[in-house]
């Protein structure tokens, strides 16, 4: 049996010390028998280990030195912000020179690096890491994974790297996350603010978007033919040098939620935009070398779309951190700012553009989530058609797109536009499609069909099918469809998960270990059981790759929401999920009759815990045995030191949010480790199938007023909402259905 990976060799020096005699004495980060780090070693005092060092391909991680609070510390929330470069190579000493003295003469961020390390050596840290399995291919899968970190850690303000790099197959790779995670955790043990536990990046929405994620031979073959397209259509000049208009390519990218459409277009984006940035770098002078800071808006060799508010902070964060832009809304935006960009100024109106003046072309425009485009008019949209609109402002469009994703009337197409751009028969057949490959383009004649003049485009398909949000087996995955999609309720099947056998024969203790637990599916015959199960997930310990810590409460849309007005009828003006249990154990809509009026919420103090702004206070709930009461999302207020400056965090990342309940205006396209849904009053049971009742339902959003979308428009955007709820959960899905119908027949199967 072969034995465990052998443990990396990470050296620690300042940056400035860069010949091979500072190398040889810099501090080797060694760990002693009581598993903690040695002070004082020297790597010249280890010669066998030299040579791994000095002799070997090693990674490296250049940052900011943490000790120089005055230049890092950020003024509002006193913690340290880092920059930081990772690398590999084959020379550490030869690559260290060549960032120091070549690359300050063509890259702004490597000549304010090498500025500072100028007047003062130790102003940035470099840690080598080297090991005995390293290869061109390991390394760089290594050096990958460290930008996905990094990318992802909320102390790195800015990561000043180039291209990802992750490797197919390679004679080491089986070995490569037992390496990264020991490399990891030395790391974490000399600096846990820079190299937090690795489950709390995982865990984060930074990470699950970053760019840096190893695509699957799916995602890859899907990119290389969008790629492919794009190099054709943006160097093909001959229609723009005969004068005339250029019709649009309309490229859809689809797949049902969880088949890792979000991140293919995150490294598509990322991709396209450093390529194109690298060609035009090449064909500029040195002395051109700060034109990014004087670009003009239009100028951008690629934008990213996104209409739902916590994921375009999020893709804002990523680029910005990333120096892809140099502020928020640059490259990354909602499609309306977008649409007034391009566009000439409507007549007395401030800022707004006019949607029927386009003014100016993009040349590549990618569009997340592009079922939440709107399809009619908007505060601060004046058009009819956002798809529309942004096709005759960019020469090429990628969209993601999942029809069981709509959830409002207004992002619904006209049925003749839906038809024209999904055939019935290619839908149908959706299935059958060769994934990853993109289809020979149609040409489509939009705008006629809503009143709008005649734009043709050519417009293609691609389809992606592999689920990776849930750790489950295929049984389970078609179990959940089956319930979310179509409304039927089977037997749960048992989902065996994936064990660890090397690992358990390895250790020969009899003790079962997981590659991956068996999924959890779980009905709860109260809100309050199903609450304090999930608060209890919340609490796990973030630790290791297979952590189940980001877990929270979501609800259907039945009970009364409004950001524009506090609710008179609450004490403290929240909009709750509220119910309570009745003397038969049913639990009935709204507030229990007889209930005290409340004062206004208490915060308790926790003097255990004194924060920088005061001691932690805890949120005091209402919520009883026979009475749930738990503000909707975005009502509580975080005092804790949690909450970004300028830089929000996804809701479900902030601590406080536990005792909020979540809806589809904040976790749509987000993952969960440990969902649990309550199922309100709206979704009910008859005949073997989940019914869905408008009238019980909050969602004044999902009740069409428009006579183009048809009776069944209502029953379809209720069924949507449900099935994005169900499909959040990465480890497990927790249940609580306020119809006992359902209630019973779940109770049954599973």
């Amino acid at each position: 049996m072969r034995n465990d990976v052998q443990e990396p060799i990470i050296v620690k020096l300042p940056y400035g010390d860069a010949d091979s005699e500072d190398f040889k004495a810099a501090t080797v980060l060694h760990k002693d028998s009581r598993d903690s780090i040695v002070e004082g070693m020297f790597l010249q005092q280890k010669p066998e280990l030299m040579h791994f060092v000095l002799g070997y391909p090693t990674v490296y991680v250049v940052s900011s030195n943490p000790e120089d609070k005055a230049v890092w510390e950020n003024k509002h929330t006193g913690k340290l912000e880092y920059t930081v470069y990772v690398g590999e190579t084959n020379d550490i000493v030869h690559r260290t020179s060549q960032h120091l003295n070549d690359d300050p003469k063509t890259r702004e961020d490597w000549e304010s690096v090498a500025q500072a390390v100028e007047k003062d050596s130790d102003s940035y840290l470099q840690y080598v890491i080297g090991h005995p399995e390293f290869n061109k291919s390991l390394t760089l899968d290594v050096e990958n994974r460290f930008m996905h970190y990094m990318s992802s850690t909320d102390s790195v303000k800015k990561l000043i790297n180039g291209r990802t790099n992750a490797q197919g197959d390679y004679y080491t790779e089986k070995d490569f996350n037992k390496i990264f995670s020991k490399i990891w955790l030395e790391l974490h043990d000399d600096n846990p603010e820079l190299f937090p536990a690795e489950q709390i990046i995982r865990d984060s929405a930074l990470f699950k978007a970053s760019p840096f994620h190893k695509l699957s031979h799916e995602q890859i073959e899907a990119e290389e033919s969008i790629l492919a397209q794009l190099s054709a259509i943006l160097a093909d000049k001959s229609v723009e040098a005969q004068g005339k208009e250029q019709k649009p390519k309309l490229i859809f990218v689809e797949g049902a939620a969880g088949t890792g459409k979000t991140v293919l277009l995150s490294h598509l984006f990322y991709r396209i935009y450093t390529e194109v940035e690298d060609a035009r770098a090449q064909q500029a002078d040195v002395e051109n070398k700060q034109a990014e800071s004087q670009r003009a808006d239009k100028d951008y060799p690629a934008y990213i779309l996104v209409n739902h508010n916590e994921q375009v902070t999020v893709y804002n964060q990523i680029a910005t951190k990333l120096g892809l832009q140099k502020k928020f809304d640059q490259v990354v935006m909602k499609p309306t700012k977008f649409i007034n960009r391009f566009s000439k100024p409507m007549h007395g109106s401030k800022g707004r553009g006019d949607p029927n003046k386009p003014d100016g072309k993009a040349d590549i425009v990618l569009v997340d989530e592009a079922h939440l485009l709107l399809t009619q008019g908007d505060q601060g949209y004046s058009g009819k058609n956002q798809l529309y609109d942004l096709l005759r402002r960019a020469k090429v469009v990628i969209a993601v797109f999942d029809p069981k994703q709509i959830l409002q009337a207004k992002q619904k197409m006209n049925a003749a536009t839906y038809q024209q751009l999904f055939p019935k028969k290619e839908i149908e057949n959706g299935s059958q499609t060769h994934t990853g490959k993109i289809e020979a383009a149609k040409v489509v004649e939009l705008g006629p069909d809503e009143d709008l003049p005649p734009l043709k485009t050519d417009v293609a398909h691609i389809r992606m099918e592999h689920q990776f949000r849930m750790a489950a087996s295929q049984e389970m995955i078609d179990w959940i469809d089956d319930f979310a999609d179509n409304g039927h309720i089977g037997k749960l099947p048992v989902d065996p998960g994936e064990r660890d056998l090397e690992a358990e024969a390895k250790a020969g203790d009899g003790k079962i270990r997981w590659k991956r637990k068996p999924y959890e599916v779980k009905v709860f015959d109260s809100p309050v059981e199903l609450f304090k199960a999930i608060q209890e997930k919340a609490e796990l310990k973030p630790d290791g790759w297979n952590g189940q810590g980001l877990s929270r409460v979501l609800a259907t849309y039945d009970w009364k929401y409004s950001s524009k007005s506090p609710n008179s009828t609450d004490p403290n003006g929240f909009w709750n999920v509220e119910m309570y249990s009745d003397a038969d154990g049913l639990w009935k809509y709204g507030s229990k009759p007889g209930l005290p009026k409340f004062s206004p919420i208490e915060y308790t103090e926790d003097t255990d815990t004194f924060t920088k702004n005061g001691y932690y206070k805890h949120w005091k709930s209402r919520t009883t045995e026979d009475y749930f009461c738990q503000p909707w999302n975005y009502q509580l207020t975080d005092l804790t030191e949690s909450k970004r400056v300028g830089n929000e965090l996804a809701w479900a990342e902030q601590p406080h949010t536990i005792n909020e309940i979540g809806s589809t205006f904040t976790i749509q396209g987000f993952d969960l480790n440990y969902a649990g849904v309550i199922i309100g009053p709206s979704v009910g049971y008859k005949d073997g199938h989940i019914t869905f009742d408008p009238d019980e339902s909050a969602n004044y959003l999902a009740k069409p007023d428009r006579k183009d979308l048809g009776d069944t428009s209502a029953e379809n955007l209720f069924r949507n909402e449900l099935s994005v709820l169900l499909k959040r959960g990465v480890h497990g899905l927790y249940l609580f259905a306020m119809d006992k119908s359902i209630y019973k027949e779940l109770s049954q199967k599973i």
